[in-house]
């Protein structure tokens, strides 16, 4: 059975139709309507990564095999030169860098690859930068750094802005000190501002008096 063939025995056109709402940038005819958790298992049965690319789903399986594969640290950076280009929703985004687990035995040296990435001007390879400093660099070592970069972006896209939000509102239950100040000083752009005083008042893990304080930072 091929991928795709694999694909449609999986699929659900109520989750299709659920799911296409929530990256309406993709056209709904490029989504099967496969759940995430079936994705994963097949993404960690995968052999190789010789399908097509053509539905979203199919791309965030190549995704998962750069992250559940057998490889070599080179392997993955090379097969991520291909997959990041092809990143076009916040989904695939999101979902893919949670499973890079690599990156964790390989910081200092995945840092380096990052940063054209984070130099980038396209705005899912930015948000690719983005949610990878938040998922495996806002600790001890490396928060000052994943701070410094995400409060000098000024960025005109959305899924930048509010990726940068998120991982600042990350940044701030572990690393208020850090944070807080560029909220008190106007640091951010607006819209990041704003977002990040949201995302941190949504946490379960900041306290009612910190939130009643940030609300009354909120930018006009």
């Amino acid at each position: 059975m091929s991928v795709r063939e694999e694909l449609l025995k999986y699929q659900d056109l109520k989750y299709k139709a659920f799911h296409s709402r929530l990256v309406p940038n993709i056209d709904s005819d490029k989504i099967i309507g496969v759940r995430i958790p079936q994705l994963r298992k097949m993404g960690k049965a995968l052999t190789d990564n010789s399908f097509d690319w053509d539905y979203y789903e199919e791309v965030m399986l190549h995704g998962f095999y750069i992250g559940y594969a057998k490889l070599s640290f080179s392997e993955r950076l090379s097969l991520l030169d291909s997959f990041v280009p092809k990143i076009d929703n916040w989904a695939v985004c999101d979902c893919v860098c949670s499973t890079l687990k690599f990156v964790n035995k390989n910081k200092a040296e995945f840092l380096e690859y990052l940063k054209k990435y984070m130099d980038s001007e396209n705005e899912y390879e930015i948000r690719f930068a983005i949610v990878i400093l938040m998922d495996y660099y806002i600790d001890d070592e490396y928060a000052e750094l994943a701070v410094d970069y995400l409060k000098n972006i000024s960025s005109d896209y959305y899924y930048v802005n509010m990726a940068a939000a998120w991982a600042l509102s990350v940044a701030f239950v572990k690393y208020r000190e850090k944070v807080l100040p560029l909220i008190e000083n106007n640091v951010l752009t607006k819209d990041i501002h704003n977002m990040t005083i949201s995302k941190i008042r949504d946490s379960f893990r900041v306290d009612k008096e910190t939130k009643s304080y940030l609300k009354t930072l909120r930018k006009v």
